[in-house]
């Protein structure tokens, strides 16, 4: 392959149904989020009925609540106690017994509704609100003293505590670096714009020095904070919010798939001084991607644009390897094609065995797509041949009877063809494929042999006994090992 086409390759970043579809992955998050209300309205009778009735409002209401970094926070520490077998009550349930999602007005999350100055720098991209300040009347409430907390916790000890007080001209530099983004990028813009719901300014110190951007993973649910210098010019404003609604969308996959065995298992990496763990290095493959295509797009800027937005950089701009590290020492890796190149490889390499099927699927997307505007990047990446294989065979299976594990709660998805289940007394989310949402379905107390026939009659189109047995063993070794099924 000899052209560029960052076209073609917003194609595939914005396409594919687990890793780039928005509209996707916002379905499989809402519908996890009902299932995971069911469950903490069932273990907390003290707020059963507020976590009940959200969990049966409709998108239009249960989005903004969300959306709302309090409450996401709440949601997510809710089902990790539930998980691991310490929850008491839902911190969630407090906040709406507050009276927190009645406040809803338009579309309006509480947090966003403590704001001094309501300012949303691109409404046609999604519902995400600038930190203008807190309303005086507002400041102690509970939820703004938790915005405030989870704010402040981003940062090292000792530094700024909260965001400043954006100004209407910080709105304006915002809006005009996110229209900058969704022109040089229509699919790739409006898709990561979806995920912020908070966007504020800060000059605080991270592990790796000033502040420059950070986004918020669970601590400060889809929010980030950048510090005002990123508002120079267009072209700066537009990466970073590239750079960090793409950690976002990558967060609310990770939701719905796993990528990896171990996410705390360390890497090397040569422009830092600290590993990072196995699920940083995917995080941070995914946006140089999403880096190399905006760069590839900018090398093609029309006059019109460059008249509007001013000229981009004449040079790759990208953050410095920390004083000390072994990059900054021999002057490597000071490229985002460089760093991409190396992380990918590290992604695929044997020598880790972290990376599930689906996270070999996902570095290979995220190839593919790099390969368009980059064509020689796969003679980069050097991976040792033992690292492309995959197992074979069938997986051993006890005999006997094999039924569903009840009591289960499930949510379809069939125009994603999934099927996402949910035990209570484990309290994990298991996302079955419409393959494996078959052979559960199946489970019925009958043996194995009988399981594998059922399964070829029941799916379209002609299919061989052999491939039968070998999907159904596959199935049911997932469907038995995540305990989802048993025998009789």
């Amino acid at each position: 392959m000899a052209t560029v086409s960052p076209r073609t390759a917003e194609d595939i970043l914005t396409r594919d149904g687990l890793f780039g579809d928005s509209a996707a992955i916002e379905t499989r998050n809402i519908a996890r989020y009902r299932l995971g209300l069911e469950l903490l309205s069932a273990r907390d009778p003290q707020h059963a009925d507020v976590l009940h009735e959200l969990a049966l409002a409709g998108d239009d209401r249960l989005l903004p609540v969300l959306a709302d970094p309090v409450l996401r926070n709440a949601f997510e520490d809710d089902t990790a106690c539930l998980e691991s077998g310490v929850f008491t009550v839902s911190a969630l349930g407090g906040y709406l017994a507050e009276g927190a999602w009645q406040q809803l007005a338009d579309g309006i999350s509480p947090c966003e509704n403590l704001m001094r100055a309501p300012a949303r720098p691109w409404p046609e991209n999604g519902a995400a609100w600038v930190w203008t300040g807190l309303e005086k009347a507002a400041a102690r409430q509970p939820m703004a003293e938790r915005l405030s907390e989870l704010c402040r916790n981003s940062f090292e000890p000792g530094t700024q505590a909260e965001p400043f007080d954006a100004t209407p001209e910080m709105v304006e530099a915002l809006r005009k670096g996110a229209g900058l983004l969704t022109t040089l990028l229509p699919q790739i813009g409006p898709s990561v714009l979806r995920h912020i719901s908070l966007i504020g300014f800060s000059d605080g110190d991270s592990a790796d020095g000033p502040l420059q951007s950070l986004s918020g993973g669970d601590p400060l649910p889809s929010a980030i904070l950048m510090s005002p210098g990123r508002l120079r010019d267009p072209w700066t404003t537009a990466e970073t919010l590239l750079h960090e609604a793409a950690h976002l969308k990558l967060f609310d996959v990770l939701r719905s798939c796993s990528l990896v065995e171990d996410g705390t298992a360390q890497v090397p990496i040569p422009w830092r001084q600290t590993s990072w763990s196995f699920i940083r290095v995917l995080v941070a493959l995914h946006f140089y991607a999403h880096l190399t295509v905006f760069q590839a797009a900018a090398r093609d800027v029309t006059p019109d644009l460059v008249a509007q937005y001013g000229p981009p950089p004449a040079d790759e701009v990208i953050d410095e390897p920390t004083p000390g590290s072994p990059a900054a020492t021999l002057g490597t890796h000071r490229t985002g094609l460089e760093r991409l190149t190396y992380l990918a490889e590290q992604a695929l390499c044997a020598d880790h065995g972290q990376v599930t099927p689906e996270g070999r699927r996902f570095v290979h997307w995220l190839l593919d797509s790099v390969e368009h505007c980059e064509p020689n990047v796969r003679t980069l990446v050097r991976v040792p041949q033992t690292a492309a294989a995959h197992p074979s065979g069938e997986p051993s299976l006890p005999d006997g009877l094999f039924v569903r594990n009840e009591p289960a709660l499930v949510r379809e998805l069939p125009a994603l063809r999934q099927l996402l289940v949910l035990l209570p007394d484990q309290a994990r989310f298991h996302w079955l494929d419409v393959h494996t949402w078959t052979v559960y379905a199946l489970c019925e107390g009958v043996p194995l042999t009988e399981l594998a026939e059922n399964y070829r009659r029941t799916v379209r189109g002609p299919l061989s006994e052999s491939a039968a047995r070998r999907i159904t063993h596959r199935c049911l070794g997932l469907l038995l090992a995540a305990g989802l099924v048993s025998r009789a």
